[in-house]
C-alpha cells in the first residue's frame, strides 16, 4: 500500500538529536507514534513509498548479516523507488521513517540484544544521517537505499546480482561505494561490476581486491570515460585487472 513520504522540520530533528538519552525508552519500547501527527512531524516530500513493503524486511541479525542485509537492501530500494539520489541525502526523510514507519526494523537491528551501555550511541549511528558518510554507510535505512540504487545504477539488468557482487564483503563495499568517482559514472562502475563478476581473482580476498581498486586509481586518472563505449570500458578494466595480477 503506497502511503505519502514525509520528513521532519529542522526543529524536531534538532528535538530528537538533543534528547536521545531522554528518548530511551521510546527507543526501545514504546516508539513516538503518539508524536508523529504532530505539527513538524509529517511535512510531505510530494512522492509515495510503499509502507506494506517496508514492513517486510527481515528484522533478524544473523552471524552473516549479508544474507540479510542484501534482500534488505531490495526491499528497502523498491519501496521508495521514487526517492532520488537528491532527496536521499536528506536526514530529515531518514530519521523520520527510522523513528515512524521502520522503527521496528531500526530497533531489532541496531537496539534489540545489545548491551543497553551502548544503546544511546547506537541510536544516534543509526537513526540519524547528519553526513553524506552517515547516510551512505550508518543509518539503519538509508544505507540499504544506497546500495539498491548504486547497484541499479551500476547494472540496471541483474540488480540482485549488483548487490552480491558489492555486498560480498564489508570492504568490498566500502571500497566501491565510497568512490564516487567511480559509482557516479554509470559506465566505468558497470564495467567494473562486469569484471568482478567474470575475474574471480578480483574478489578472492581483501588484497587482491585493493590492489585492482588502486590499479583502478592509477591507470584511470584523466581517462574520459563518458567517450569510450562499453567494450571500450571493459577493456579498460581488464587492463587494470592485469596490472593489479602483475604488481
Amino acid at each position: 500500500m503506497t502511503q505519502p513520504l514525509l520528513y521532519l522540520s529542522d526543529r524536531v530533528l534538532g528535538e530528537l538529536r538533543k534528547n536521545v538519552g531522554v528518548n530511551l525508552d521510546r527507543y526501545r519500547t514504546t516508539g513516538f507514534a503518539d508524536l508523529a501527527e504532530e505539527p513538524g512531524w509529517d511535512i510531505p516530500l510530494g512522492i509515495e513509498f510503499d509502507g506494506t513493503r517496508l514492513a517486510t524486511l527481515d528484522q533478524s541479525t544473523p552471524q552473516n548479516i549479508v544474507s540479510v542485509d542484501l534482500p534488505n537492501s531490495i526491499i528497502v530500494g523498491e519501496a521508495i523507488s521514487g526517492l532520488s539520489p537528491a532527496m536521499a541525502n536528506e536526514e530529515r526523510v531518514w530519521t523520520r521513517l527510522s523513528h515512524v514507519e521502520a522503527i521496528d526494523y531500526c530497533r531489532a537491528r541496531w537496539i534489540t540484544g545489545r548491551e543497553e551501555a551502548r544503546h544511546e550511541n547506537l541510536i544516534i549511528d543509526h537513526f540519524f544521517a547528519p553526513t553524506q558518510t552517515g547516510i551512505r554507510d550508518d543509518h539503519a535505512l538509508s544505507r540499504l537505499w544506497w546500495n539498491y540504487q548504486i547497484a541499479r545504477t551500476c547494472m540496471p539488468e541483474d540488480v540482485s546480482g549488483a548487490l552480491a557482487i558489492i555486498m560480498k564483503t564489508a570492504d568490498i563495499r566500502s571500497n566501491f561505494v565510497e568512490r564516487i568517482w567511480m559509482t557516479s559514472r554509470k559506465n566505468i562502475a558497470g564495467a567494473v561490476l562486469r569484471a568482478m563478476k567474470s575475474d574471480l581473482w578480483i574478489t578472492a580476498n581483501e588484497a587482491n581486491f585493493r590492489m585492482f581498486m588502486k590499479s583502478l586509481n592509477r591507470l584511470g586518472g584523466g581517462v574520459v570515460f563518458e567517450v569510450l563505449d562499453t567494450g571500450e570500458t571493459d577493456e579498460f578494466v581488464r587492463h587494470c585487472a592485469a596490472y593489479a595480477k602483475a604488481a
